[in-house]
């Protein structure tokens, strides 16, 4: 499990979006380091993919690190725009659309390998991703460390949907559950060495599976899991395609046709579902959506954040160390109904909701841990069709804490009721931001302290 901090941090980062995009899906996410000296999880949630033909698929996953977080990050970064830049085939029915997905999922968990392989391109990217160093008294920090993809990697379970499929791709021990009339169904199957075909190739590769105690068993040692992406000193028989290696970036596709009677699709870490069954989950979470709030985005958060508390360990002796890794999960609402459907996303929204002018797409406002005196507001704006980089201009206001954002046409946003109680924004002089064409999104991050 790694190493533990004598007592848990229970603060969690979460996000949620009303019924919004073609598909009309509401989502919530939210995710807890707990017992771990450091949190190595991260997710994605997109309500549309991308533009195009992608504008119609919903996309949604859950990415698990363990070595570092800095694959599980890369991935939340890049997985979508390498899926998006995939042909899609929308012509033949769902059959030929389902293969066309499965196909761009399995293309893209591998190109995320092939991406990670180029040290020389991604370097320098994967180390601005670590997380800055945790103060444990008594404990060495590590600074200014190496990040080698050989020895990092992460589990990823992504689930593409569109007005009548559910396509999941799954490479490890995270897990898709979909509650149908309030009945869990699995749309992936864990990745555990000791499993036949797992064991298979593992040795066929030159690998071995080691029993480490009851229920324990690791890839040479190591692991305690057979797929993953990064992990890069498993993958070296160029002899071997990637479905061969010893640890395989060849995700199982699981396809689901979409019934009336699906409910909400929840996607978790295997901290969540080291502690809980399927039903167990789907239960959990469905008691606390009541009729009246079934598409409140705010109550599924809240459900979230709720089963998080309710399977981090007390005391990690007492559970043998159930309960004490990183948590992640993130709840998509399938049976939205129409009147439902809003572009908001928990709060207000000051742009246009034309197409042809910028408007704001999300707002996650991040606290530090110890104090919530500063922290930093990811902002994402999705621009016009065709909107290029040289086009986009913006600026922010410390004052009014108004963004203003320019790509052909001007739109203002007020962020001010995202921002804490008595904070104000204390931009550097160049604000980071990073704009993803095939997404038609710009994403600002904005530094924010609280004025005493």
């Amino acid at each position: 499990m790694g190493q533990a901090l004598d007592k848990p941090i229970l603060d969690k980062e979460s996000d949620c979006a009303r019924a919004a995009g073609p598909l009309s899906l509401a989502w919530a996410s939210s995710c807890m380091q707990g017992w771990r000296t450091g949190m190595e999880d991260a997710h994605i949630c997109l309500q549309a993919v991308g533009s195009g033909d992608w504008e119609s698929v919903g996309l949604f996953g859950v990415l698990d690190g363990h070595g570092g977080e800095q694959v599980a990050k890369f991935c939340e970064r890049h997985l979508p725009e390498e899926l998006c830049s995939l042909p899609l085939a929308l012509s033949g029915g769902s059959s030929s659309l389902a293969s066309s997905l499965a196909t761009a999922l399995t293309c893209t968990f591998h190109r995320m390998d092939d991406l990670l392989r180029d040290q020389d391109a991604t370097g320098a990217e994967l180390r601005a991703l670590t997380n800055p160093p945790m103060q444990v008294p008594g404990r060495p920090q590590l600074s200014d460390r190496q990040v080698d993809p050989n020895h990092v990697g992460c589990t990823a379970v992504v689930c593409a949907i569109t007005k009548d499929l559910l396509v999941v791709a799954n490479a490890g021990d995270s897990r898709a559950v979909l509650c149908r009339a309030g009945v869990a169904v699995p749309l992936s199957e864990d990745h555990k060495p000791n499993h036949p075909t797992e064991t298979n190739r593992i040795e066929a590769a030159g690998g071995y599976v080691e029993f480490c105690g009851p229920g324990q068993y690791r890839v040479n040692g190591n692991l305690n899991l057979s797929r993953a992406l990064g992990d890069l000193e498993y993958k070296q028989d160029q002899k071997l395609g990637p479905e061969k290696q010893i640890i395989s970036a060849t995700p199982d596709v699981q396809i689901e046709s979409r019934s009336n009677e699906d409910e909400f699709l929840v996607l978790c870490c295997d901290g969540v579902w080291d502690v809980k069954s399927n039903q167990e989950v789907v239960d959990f979470i469905r008691s606390r959506l009541s009729a009246s709030r079934q598409s409140d985005p705010t109550a599924m958060r809240e459900a979230l954040e709720a089963l998080m508390d309710d399977c981090v360990s007390p005391d990690l002796k007492l559970t043998r160390g159930l309960g004490g890794d990183n948590m992640t999960a993130v709840i998509v609402r399938l049976d939205v109904a129409e009147a439902d459907r809003d572009c908001a996303t928990g709060g207000p929204v000051y742009a246009s909701s034309s197409r042809d002018q910028p408007r704001l797409a999300s707002v996650k406002t991040i606290c530090c841990h110890k104090n919530d005196s500063c922290g930093v507001m990811v902002v994402r704006i999705a621009t016009p069709a065709g909107c290029k980089l040289s086009d986009l201009s913006m600026r922010i206001s410390e004052v009014t804490a108004n963004l203003e954002v320019s790509c052909g046409s001007t739109s203002t946003f007020g962020l001010r009721d995202y921002l804490p109680k008595g904070a104000e924004f204390n931009p550097p002089a160049s604000v980071p931001a990073r704009f993803l064409p095939n997404l038609e999104t710009l994403r600002i991050s904005l530094p924010w302290q609280v004025v005493k």
